[in-house]
Formats: C-alpha cells, structure tokens, sequence
C-alpha cells in the first residue's frame, strides 16, 4: 500500500533542546524524543521528528494558517517561540492519523504553544487540539486534516493524502454550499467505506440526487515535491 506524509508543527518557548527533551519526557504523558525520533510508549509508534530554531516569519504563517482566528496574545507568544517541532509521519489509515493527534497533544502538554498541519496550511489551538484528541471521531478529525478549496473553474478537498485517499475534484458550477457538501459527503464516505473508484463509473451521494461520472487521475494541482501533493490522485466527479 502506498503511503503519504502529513507533517505537523508545534512551536514552543523552551529555552534549549535538552530543556525540550526534557519537557517532553516529564510532561507529554508517554513521549520520549531522541536523535530524529519521537516514540510514544502508550501507543508503541515512532514518528521522524526534525527541530528547528526561531523562525521570524512564524507569527504570520500561524495568522493565516489559523484562517485569521488567533488573536493577539497567541500570536505574540509563537512570535517569540524558540523552537517548532516537526512532526514528519508516513501515514496509511484513519488510525495512523490519531498517532499523530495523540502525539500532537502530547507536545503541548511539554509547553507547545499551537499547532499548525503543514500537510494541509491549517493552523488550531492548543484547545482546539485537545479537543480533537478527546473525540477521535471521523468528521472532526477529517475536518482538520482536510480543508476545502476553490477557483476558477473546480472546488477541490486538500489533505485527502492523510487517510491515504485521493483528493475530490467538482466543477465550479455548482453552488458554494451544495459543492462544499457533496465534497465533505464523498470525502467521508471515502474514508469511512473504503470504496474502489474506477473511471467511468458513475456515483450519486444517495436515491434521487444528482449522478456524476467518476474520472481517476493523477494530482496536477501540485508538482510531487510539493508538501500539498497528493500521491494517491484525484477523484474528479462531473455532473450527468
């Protein structure tokens, strides 16, 4: 099975990466960092983990990661982080995702001040996050990693990679709130049933409503280097 990378940050005020590494032993709950390792005992995973130090262009990737919802405070404090945490995980299933909340939360408990999933541009709080790792249901898990997107001529899902599914593609023509619909729908079906695509094929979200023809290809939107690329394609529907 082919594998995709979702990579979250956490940035910190810790004075050294001995303090860090210290702060995670003692506080995370179960996390151990060593060399380019993270390893949460509780659940027996390992994710490869990178440090880098104060970043000034941090404030502002937060500001719009967060969709311009941080206020002054937080965004003074990851200003004046010292370090961010890179979480880099090859993920494959739904349960995969979790490991990677979970080990999240557990690097704001050590003294993490937000998170931000580079995989995807979308920034939380540490409460919001938190919350995430106390419900571990499909849809709010699935609306974090996931976030929806349009232009001129299609409305398409980024973050699709994370459950190791191809991203859904619309044509524009159709109504913000009806195409912001039908691609959460086909999303979570995706994730939740586990359906074999195949182009030509047609697809309707359930009895009497629109059908749409399936086309399976690969993702165009991005180059393969690029942290947005999705390796599994693009599931493209068109209205009959």
């Amino acid at each position: 099975m082919s594998e995709a990378q979702v990579i979250i940050g956490v940035p910190g005020k810790w004075k050294s990466r001995t303090e860090l590494i210290q702060a995670i032993a003692s506080q995370s709950e179960g996390c151990l960092m060593a060399g380019h390792i993270i390893h949460n005992a509780k659940k027996d995973v390992g994710f490869q983990v990178e440090v880098y130090e104060q970043d000034p262009g941090l404030r502002d990737a937060f500001y719009y990661a967060s969709r311009e919802t941080f206020d002054d405070g937080l965004l003074d404090e990851i200003e004046q982080h010292t370090f961010t945490v890179y979480v880099i995980a090859d993920i494959n299933r739904f349960e995969d995702v979790l490991d990677v909340v979970d080990v999240g939360a557990g690097l704001l408990r050590s003294g993490g001040l937000a998170v931000k999933i580079e995989t995807t541009g979308i920034a939380f709080t540490k409460e919001e996050w938190n919350q995430l790792n106390t419900e571990q249901e499909y849809f709010p898990i699935y609306s974090h990693f996931v976030t929806l997107i349009g232009d001129e001529g299609h409305y398409f899902s980024c973050g699709m990679k994370a459950f190791g599914l191809p991203d859904t593609v619309i044509p524009s023509s159709l109504p913000p709130e009806e195409a912001a619909d039908l691609l959460n729908n086909v999303n979570l079906y995706s994730i939740v049933e586990n359906p074999t695509f195949r182009s030509g094929e047609t697809f309707s979200i359930g009895e009497n409503t629109a059908v749409y023809t399936i086309n399976l290809t690969n993702d165009t939107r991005y180059e393969e280097e690029d942290v947005f690329y999705n390796p599994f394609g693009l599931l493209e529907l068109t209205p009959i």
